[in-house]
């Protein structure tokens, strides 16, 4: 199936415009075909529709999501399978991601003053912990996954949609890894299994990228970034940016060793900046 354009029903949305794209698929603005509301339509990509593993986690998941409330996690509507694939309604939000924030990115945005980081991470906490008490792991919380509204207030979005990995192999043949490797937890890129701990060290990781400018991790390939979460020095904030981040957000890069899951916090929101 080609990309929709304005004015195509796909499962019943007509389509106003496109969101965004990337290797997940596609985001429209859409019309509800019954109610007067617009939603966030995601169709996913052939790759992942035709997965059986992922279809059945998908649909499982989602089922789980579209019954969590909660003020800081985009809001499932529905979902199903149109023409082969998969799709997901979610509450439109308008506002925009975080990426903007970052200084890689800046031409489109300005970096967030720290104390508006520790806002948002203590938002954005809350969330994946209400989540996790019904076991529920994102595994891919990223400043991209990250909505902001025009009031303020931060919300999750993607929820049971992320590619569960096995492995930096796996993600890259995906389509997905370049933006997801730079905030993924080392246990998910050597192929292990993952729970709340994966989320509590993405969240780090966005949490350091908001701070800093810079991602945690950075190379020339994929792989190299991968090798450099499992085996590199944890880098330090206040170090990374001196001047720009006061000394107690350090704790937010090395509340916990990426390679042993037991040093965690015990939940997201005791691992927020202070």
């Amino acid at each position: 199936m080609s990309r929709l354009s304005p004015g195509d029903v796909f499962a019943g949305y007509t389509i106003e415009r496109e969101l965004g794209a990337g290797g997940m698929g596609e985001v429209y603005l859409a019309r509800h075909p019954r109610l007067p509301r617009y939603d966030a339509l995601k169709v996913l990509a052939s790759h992942l529709s035709g997965d059986p593993k992922y279809r059945a986690r998908f649909e499982r998941e989602a089922d789980v999501v579209a019954g969590l409330r909660h003020p800081s996690i985009v809001s499932v509507h529905d979902r199903g399978d149109s023409d082969g694939r998969l799709w997901i309604a979610l509450e439109y939000v308008e506002g925009h991601d975080l990426t903007r924030h970052v200084a890689a990115d800046t031409t489109r945005g300005e970096p967030l003053p720290p104390a508006e980081v520790a806002r948002i991470i203590t938002q954005i906490a809350d969330a994946l912990d209400a989540a996790a008490r019904r076991g529920l792991t994102h595994r891919d919380v990223k400043p991209a996954n990250i909505l902001l509204e025009e009031d303020g207030r931060a919300q999750l979005t993607d929820f049971g949609i992320a590619y569960p990995g096995d492995g930096v192999t796996k993600l890259t043949g995906t389509g997905i890894a370049l933006g997801t490797v730079a905030f993924a937890a080392p246990e998910q890129l050597q192929g292990h299994a993952v729970d709340a701990r994966a989320d509590q060290y993405s969240l780090a990781c966005t949490a350091f990228a908001l701070l800093t400018g810079t991602n945690l991790y950075s190379g020339a390939s994929v792989a190299a970034i991968a090798v450099s979460h499992v085996r590199d020095p944890i880098p330090v904030a206040t170090e990374r940016a001196p001047g720009r981040v006061p000394p107690p957000s350090t704790r937010c890069s090395a509340g916990r060793s990426p390679r042993i899951a037991t040093t965690a916090f015990p939940t997201a929101a005791a691992s927020r900046p202070p």
